[in-house]
């Protein structure tokens, strides 16, 4: 069945169905969308459709289809990020991260690029003859990342196109890409995954227990790439200290400030947004709790079902909070962290602000 493989995103493929059908395929694809939610994996799914020769818009299991899940079809190029002079061990690696699940590739470097020579070389290929005369499949993963030397060769191929190739671009920084270059791509754009096709992707795929599976779904804000790094992550931990910061939230302003200095010496930008998508969930909970106070009613709803009782502690022994205007703030911090704002003060103005509608009830 086509596009199988694929978690959510049935606009995505309705769209590509409809254009492979009616043989009204660009020649350059621009998937854009948040991390983890499927782009490179559907552009690999498109490729199988433009070299399988099935009848149907592609069978998934014939010698084509099979060589590009294995990412060794000869008229398949896969381009990454990565230094100068790779080991091969660490490009074989990132090879066969992709050929396991394309929705997970591992990043063996820090900070890679997509370089000048690797454009160079394809447009070599290109100007040549395809091996199975079927054309030719090029797909850039974190295409964001190449150089603005190579960005600007890419733009010379997407001008003049060489033969029957088909270009896809994956990118979740659409804004890093030079405008020229997605001008001259049709955009396709994704969207986040539902919680529940993660979980069940979690459970199914990969062998999750239900409950944790709908823990990282929930906290994973629409990334299957996300949900599975939390896996092999103690969630506990972080749950923890997410619960301890709420709790010091509650402190004198000067032990605020020591909070947030030992928070940002000890933890990365990424361990700090995962603790803040923990707090989100973390009031949304709280404010299901407030609404359905029938167990009934809301033990389905909880996805903090393992912190149940330290729940209901916060929520009976605080006074009325205004969930929307917390979860505004946070959601804003994690935005504001998207955008390289100072890390310190993206907390200290968030814990502050919090500290203002957090309040203990006073029992009489």
């Amino acid at each position: 069945m086509s596009f199988e493989r694929i978690i959510g995103q049935s606009r995505v493929i309705s769209i590509l169905t409809r254009a492979i059908k009616n043989h009204r395929l660009p020649h350059a694809f621009l998937f854009h969308g948040p991390e983890g939610v499927g782009k490179e994996a559907v552009a690999l799914e498109l490729a199988k459709a433009l070299f399988c020769q099935a009848d149907e818009i592609y069978c998934g299991q014939c010698r084509d289809c099979t060589r590009v899940s294995q990412l060794s079809h000869p008229d398949l190029i896969v381009v990454f990020p990565a230094p100068k002079q790779p080991k091969n061990e660490e490009l074989q690696s990132v090879v066969q991260s992709i050929v396991k699940n394309p929705y997970y590739r591992t990043t063996p470097w820090a900070n890679p690029s997509i370089l000048i020579d690797v454009i160079r070389n394809i447009k070599k290929t290109v100007s040549m003859t395809s091996y199975e005369n079927k054309g030719r499949v090029i797909i850039f993963f974190d295409a964001h990342r190449m150089t603005t030397e190579a960005a600007n060769s890419l733009l010379k191929i997407l001008e003049e196109p060489l033969g029957k190739t088909t270009l896809i671009l994956a990118s979740s920084q659409i804004n890093l890409l030079l405008p020229t270059i997605v001008s001259r791509c049709q955009q396709l754009r994704f969207d986040p995954l539902r919680w529940n096709d993660i979980e069940t992707a979690l459970i199914e795929r990969d062998k999750v227990n239900p409950e944790q599976a709908k823990i990282f779904a929930r906290v994973s804000f629409g990334s299957y790439r996300r949900s599975l790094e939390l896996v092999d992550e103690n969630i506990n931990d972080k749950q923890d200290l997410m619960i301890d910061i709420l709790r010091k939230v509650l402190l004198p302003d000067l032990d605020i400030l020591i909070l947030v200095e030992q928070l940002v010496a000890q933890e990365d930008k990424k361990s700090i947004k995962d603790l803040l998508q923990f707090m989100l969930v973390w009031f949304r909970d709280a404010m299901v709790l407030d609404l359905l106070p029938e167990k009934s009613d809301f033990i389905e709803r909880i996805v903090n079902i393992n912190r149940l009782d330290l729940l209901q502690k916060f929520v009976s022994g605080l006074e009325p909070i205004n969930y929307n205007h917390v979860v505004d703030k946070i959601e804003n911090s994690i935005e504001l962290i998207d955008r390289n704002v100072y890390l310190n003060l993206v907390l200290l103005q968030l814990l502050f602000d919090l500290k203002k509608h957090l309040r203990r009830r006073v029992h009489v």
